[in-house]
């Protein structure tokens, strides 16, 4: 038997066939707004506990907690208000006050507490009010009946000893070291997702770059140097009287002591802390190099020293080849040689550079500002400088374009070379006023030698025998290099 077909003639649908809807969706969130934050009653609480702040008697707090919606409020001001916690420190007579309406208190405003823990952390608690603070939160967790439902209640209770403790970012990353995993992973299973911006996750991530930096190899590029260099974690309080940044400085130097320190790694210093060569009363100095000690200063110096020479060698290799100098660029690998010598024999115990406006320029298209150590700048084109002190005995400046070496027992006081307030030279300064100037000040001896380079040797020579005389030895093979040492030993003898 077949059945007839079935016709349908329905209308299309118009707005106010969804009124009805529209209408029973507009109840249900008015009750659940009632439920929540969004009632009255709570809103009344919330404003009555700001005003007691706003108007200086914060000491009136707890005897204006009464019942179990002023607590609700009092702990979602806590974590929401940055106006609210301007006045306010959690003490222990407030936490005692929260369960006197209600014990446990309800899922939701335990909820809010977890939330300004994890905002405020210890912002708003001292030590052992945070302590404190830890221990109720994990008795509320321990009174809660939740469902096998997973939820961020139920990650709380079971990682409670990490997240709820005077030390919790330390805990939070050893777990995640004892995991073996990355850090971002172990606070999406923490459940910590939320709260990216809050205090005790801002203290996670700088723990966890502590670490990162003590355990990865010495010297090593890694992309967690981009993060420490970024202002907002050098300058973020550590302990008392320290920064972050003086954390990480102390970790990068003194992991770096006795050797050679990685180019990443000076780099991230420089960043942070600039060069440690300036007026004691530069602010860089005063926020972070006196902190660091004397101890670090003198490694730093080192290092920089060894940089310094190196972009002096760049700046000398690069004028050589711009202009085409033959006498230059033959005479660029000896007078290499010889300045990477002393440096190796660890006679350079202090360095400055003093730049032409081109190499400046030169050495700014490969570096970024804050990465390049403090210099000085030459009123020339083109001649550049670079003062090395010789084991405290011998000052030594070599310079570009047909510069005399100049090697001096003493340093004239009116030539200000190391016054790191002093910022512009002349290149007459260099070239003949220096020799003049130690004259008038220490009499016509045998205490400064201005040296012309040559190619066969007479330069490094008399250079050694200047050395000699002020009671610095040197390793002779070191300076000359192996390929002329058969030839300076057959000229000179040994000296």
């Amino acid at each position: 038997m077949r059945l007839p077909d079935l016709l349908f003639n329905l209308p299309d649908w118009k707005d106010s066939d969804f009124t009805l809807v529209k209408d029973a969706e507009k109840k249900v969130k008015l009750i659940g707004r009632k439920a929540g934050t969004g009632s009255d009653t709570f809103q009344k609480a919330c404003l009555k506990l700001l005003n007691i702040v706003l108007q200086g008697r914060t000491e009136q707090l707890v005897a204006n907690i009464n019942n179990a919606v002023d607590v609700r409020a009092f702990t979602y001001l806590l974590g929401a208000s940055e106006e609210f916690v301007k006045h306010v420190s959690l003490t222990h007579a407030l936490l005692d006050v929260l369960v006197l309406p209600r014990n446990p208190i309800s899922k939701l405003t335990l909820l809010q507490l977890i939330r300004a823990y994890f905002v405020r952390y210890d912002t708003v608690a001292n030590t052992q009010v945070l302590a404190d603070w830890c221990t109720f939160i994990c008795l509320q967790l321990n009174q809660l009946h939740l469902t096998a439902a997973p939820s961020d209640l139920a990650s709380y209770i079971k990682h409670a000893s990490v997240l709820f403790s005077a030390a919790g970012p330390s805990e939070v990353v050893a777990f995640a070291k004892n995991k073996q995993s990355d850090l971002d992973g172990v606070l999406r299973e923490l459940g910590l997702n939320g709260f990216s911006n809050g205090r005790f996750l801002t203290l996670c991530r700088y723990q966890y770059y502590l670490e990162t930096l003590k355990t990865m190899p010495v010297g090593a590029e890694h992309e967690i140097l981009h993060e420490v260099v970024k202002k907002d974690v050098v300058n973020a309080p550590f302990d008392e009287g320290h920064l972050l940044g003086h954390a990480i400085l102390e970790i990068l130097i003194d992991r770096s002591a006795g050797a050679a320190i990685s180019a990443a790694w000076q780099s991230a210093i420089l960043t942070i802390a600039g060069d440690p060569r300036v007026p004691t009363s530069n602010p860089n100095y005063q926020k972070w190099w006196v902190l660091l000690g004397e101890q670090r200063i003198g490694l730093m110096r080192g290092w920089l020293s060894r940089f310094d020479l190196a972009l002096f060698l760049k700046v000398l290799e690069q004028s050589a080849r711009d202009g085409n100098i033959g006498d230059m660029e033959r005479m660029f690998e000896p007078r290499k040689q010889f300045m990477e010598g002393l440096l190796e024999q660890g006679l350079v115990s202090h360095s400055r550079l003093f730049l032409s406006r081109h190499a400046e320029h030169y050495l700014r298209r490969s570096f970024k500002k804050e990465e390049l150590p403090e210099y000085a700048l030459v009123d020339s084109a083109e001649t550049s400088m670079i003062y090395l002190n010789l084991a405290g005995k011998v000052h030594m400046i070599e310079g570009s374009h047909s510069f005399k070496l100049k090697l001096l027992d003493k340093l004239p006081a009116q030539f200000k070379l190391l016054d790191y307030g002093k910022r512009l030279y002349f290149d007459s300064e260099f070239r003949a006023k220096i020799a003049r100037i130690y004259h008038e000040e220490f009499g016509y001896r045998r205490g400064v030698e201005e040296l012309t380079h040559d190619v066969h040797l007479n330069w490094q020579y008399n250079a050694i025998r200047f050395l000699a005389e002020q009671g610095i030895s040197v390793s002779v093979h070191e300076l000359i290099g192996a390929a002329r040492y058969r030839e300076y030993k057959s000229k000179f003898g040994v000296y």
